[in-house]
């Protein structure tokens, strides 16, 4: 490409997204504090806390942080299971979550 010119995205790539319904829901972290990481994510990035969860009988609590309501925006899941204070690097990912037409 050459020096100062613009790559123009073609017609067809800027309609897929509008016709996709793929969509990516939401990111799971296991946080040894959750109320903690939620004024984090809250106070620092302006995330709403949308929902808040505790499951007792399997010893665990999430909340569910984003820009827009989960219908239709990427959110984060936070889960703290009880007793557990900190994860090594690497360790408190849990998954990605993507809807598919089928």
């Amino acid at each position: 490409m050459a020096e100062g010119s613009a790559a123009v995205p073609s017609t067809e790539l800027l309609e897929w997204p509008k016709k996709d319904k793929r969509r990516f829901l939401h990111a799971v972290y296991r946080v040894g504090d959750l109320d903690r990481t939620i004024k984090f994510y809250t106070e620092c990035f302006g995330m709403k806390l949308l929902r808040k969860r505790d499951i007792p009988e399997e010893k665990y609590s999430n909340a569910f942080l984003g820009f827009g309501p989960e219908e239709s925006h990427f959110v984060v899941e936070l889960t703290y299971n009880y007793g557990v204070t900190s994860y090594d690097i690497g360790t408190g990912f849990g998954h990605f979550a993507i809807a598919t037409p089928d």
